[in-house]
């Protein structure tokens, strides 16, 4: 079975170990996180105070996936479908989609991003 994954970067900590800083990770990212697969520890560091460690710090990328049959392929078929066609100008047809061109910002054309008029360059 095929299946796409995801990767986020989390840092966890702990008062006892890095062990588990993990294992605390694992359980409270299990809660909105769905099916989590791996964790790949990226760097450990520990907090020292009075000359004894106080806190073990991991930073971590965690995987999670979702099985293909599960996934909604609705946006990724619909970009298939406005691929350029064979004998067209080779840029995707948008012809169907309501886009918004109103420029709020009222750009002109011209100037200059080094003279002081247009708000750069150097001031004398």
């Amino acid at each position: 079975m095929s299946s796409i994954k995801q990767v986020i970067e989390i840092l966890a900590s702990s008062d006892k170990s890095f062990e588990d800083a993990l294992q605390r990770a694992v359980q409270t990212l299990s809660t909105s996180v769905p099916n989590i697969t791996s964790i790949y520890v990226k760097d450990q560091s520990c907090k020292v105070r009075d000359n004894r460690i106080v806190e073990y710090r991991i930073t971590a990328k965690v995987s999670f996936g979702t099985p293909v049959e599960e996934f909604d392929m609705t946006d990724i078929e619909r970009t298939f479908n406005e691929m350029p066609q064979p004998g067209g100008n080779g840029a995707p047809d948008y012809s169907h989609l309501d886009l918004d061109t109103h420029d709020p910002l009222h750009a002109q054309p011209g100037g200059s991003a080094t003279t002081p008029e247009s708000g750069g360059g150097y001031s004398g």
